[in-house]
């Protein structure tokens, strides 16, 4: 199979690979598509080995190769050596596959691609003494705002997809390699919301969005969280929006993954300040013993 585009129209192939086998963020139909465009995913199949390989500002990497089955773990470690062979940068290896992994690989930590887990009961309802700043954070929103929450719906999606647009023109994305891809990306989600089957939470003050979030189940236990966005101008609507999501979408659920920090030391702090209950490893292969 020659390399192919990943498109909307790859999810049931890329599906049959992924779905349901990974806590992680990266592996999601969604989140690949979200970055499909402005890292110009392709993807092929070879001996029931799914290997797909982006492009980040010139540097070329590829995601770890996925075996459809146990049976093709041999099949996909010869990839693997094949890829090395050819200088590529295979990264994003969760950390229950470098377990299977590293008899074979020298593997490498990549502390910038960890994932950050929370107990959904906790974000969605701030319960303790550690999450007392971000109650206050929303109860000051409550206080001060005349807001509503809604659910992204094909009837609002729209104003999503204008909201979206002006935030990157206020953040200047086009000049942001990370924001530029990510704007892309997030467009192209709103604009398949229906296709993706994913979940969307907006909030609103007068009338007008002030945040919105993207994010679905995984799993029967997982969430994940692909998109948050709000205004710096209203305090408290990043907390607000965070907390209204769960508790309105996703109680029935027990831990929400919120993704990666880009390495970004204020993403961090962000992450960091709600208490994750984990943190979800990655590794890059770099070689073979």
């Amino acid at each position: 199979m020659d390399w192919k585009k990943l498109t909307i129209e790859d999810k049931e192939t890329i599906d049959n690979f992924t779905k349901g086998k990974f806590s992680t963020c990266d592996y999601n139909f969604t989140n690949l598509f979200l970055w499909s465009q402005g890292e110009d995913l392709h993807y092929k199949i070879e001996k029931d080995v799914l290997i797909i390989q982006g492009t980040f500002v010139k540097d070329e990497y590829c995601f770890m190769p996925i075996p459809k089955d146990e049976n093709a773990i041999g099949a996909m470690k010869e990839v693997i050596k094949e890829l090395l062979q050819k200088n590529k940068k295979i990264v994003l290896v969760p950390e229950e596959w470098k377990e299977k992994l590293e008899d074979t690989f020298i593997l490498e930590e990549r502390r910038d691609s960890y994932d950050y887990v929370y107990s959904i009961e906790s974000l969605a309802y701030l319960k303790g003494r550690k999450y007392a700043k971000k109650k206050n954070r929303v109860h000051n929103f409550m206080k001060s705002y005349n807001y509503t929450y809604e659910a992204v719906t094909p009837e609002n999606v729209e104003e999503v997809i204008d909201f979206q647009t002006n935030w990157c023109h206020d953040k200047e994305c086009e000049i942001i390699p990370v924001l530029r891809n990510e704007n892309m990306g997030i467009l192209n989600l709103l604009h398949n919301f229906n296709t993706l089957g994913i979940k969307g939470g907006i909030l609103r003050v007068d009338g007008k969005i002030v945040a919105y979030t993207l994010g679905e189940a995984i799993s029967d236990e997982y969430v994940v969280i692909h998109i948050e966005k709000g205004l710096n101008g209203y305090t408290g609507s990043y907390q607000m929006i965070n907390m209204a999501f769960l508790e309105k979408e996703f109680t029935d659920h027990k831990y929400v993954n919120r993704e990666d920090d880009f390495g970004d030391e204020g993403l961090r702090e962000a992450k960091e300040s709600y208490h994750p209950l984990e943190l979800l490893k990655k590794y890059e292969i770099t070689g073979i013993k």
